[in-house]
């Protein structure tokens, strides 16, 4: 698989494994597989192949990891907008439910629920958003691409919403005032992952040539990826040789 190839496919698959987790809750709320067997099935296998691909490749692994962590950090943010309406009851807190789908249980479970959703959708869509974005590179720039993945990913919501049966009951009423708030949550996420985006990767990936215009050498693309330096030979006529290599003219001494 040469540089290109490579590239195509970390991009691919990091962003099917950063999907898997908020796939399998939309189809257990829509009813086609239950949470824990689209875990088992879907979000395991996932994982798995991530860490595998990490280990081969630690260069796409170390990206991988400050997506996460960035994907973190964003659903935080998110959280300290949406947390007040939930104390005020304007907006029910809906994560503990997690637990009810994941164990086919009646009892909500908070820390089930928000590990899930902070681990597995938060930072895992973090995670495929960074990839995706650091290997495309496409001519837009971060934030406006970070806003539009959260608006993304906020029109999938109301899909299920709507689609699944149960899905108003499960989740939220939908209403003008949860719809407002749910879009505006997103919002903040899409904009926190555009903006984290080139402060957790510097200009070793954010602000060079773009990462597909390298991708014929699989090993530049590693070195970009992995923040290392490469080695500029100048051309003969700009190098610039030692003061002591250059040779002087002979003085004549004039004798009177």
């Amino acid at each position: 698989m040469n540089g290109r190839h490579l590239a195509l496919f970390m991009s691919v698959a990091y962003f099917a494994i950063g999907f898997s987790p908020i796939t399998a809750l939309a189809m257990a709320i829509i009813g086609i597989l239950p949470l824990s067997v689209a875990t088992l099935l879907i979000v395991l296998p996932a994982t798995l192949l991530g860490i595998v691909l990490s280990l081969l490749f630690p260069a796409y692994g170390k990206l991988a990891l400050k997506g996460l962590l960035i994907g973190l950090i964003a659903v935080f943010l998110y959280d300290c907008m949406r947390v007040p309406f939930i104390l005020t009851g304007i907006w029910g807190d809906f994560i503990p439910k997690i637990n009810m789908l994941l164990f086919n249980t009646s009892q909500p479970n908070w820390v089930v629920g928000y590990t899930w959703r902070y681990i597995g959708d938060g930072g895992y869509m973090g995670m495929a958003f960074t990839v995706a974005y650091c290997i495309l590179k496409p001519r837009v720039d971060a934030r406006i691409a970070g806003v539009a993945f959260g608006l993304a990913i906020w029109v999938c919501l109301l899909g299920t919403l709507i689609l699944a049966p149960h899905g108003q009951e499960m989740l939220f009423k939908l209403t003008l005032t949860t719809m407002s708030l749910s879009l505006l949550g997103h919002l903040i996420y899409g904009i926190a992952l555009g903006m984290l985006l080139p402060y957790a990767l510097r200009e070793k990936v954010i602000g060079t040539a773009p990462i597909m215009a390298v991708m014929g050498n699989s090993q530049v693309v590693l070195e970009v990826l992995s923040g290392e330096e490469e080695t500029v030979i100048l051309p003969p006529q700009l190098r610039v040789r030692p003061m002591w290599e250059h040779k002087t003219t002979r003085l004549s001494v004039a004798i009177s």
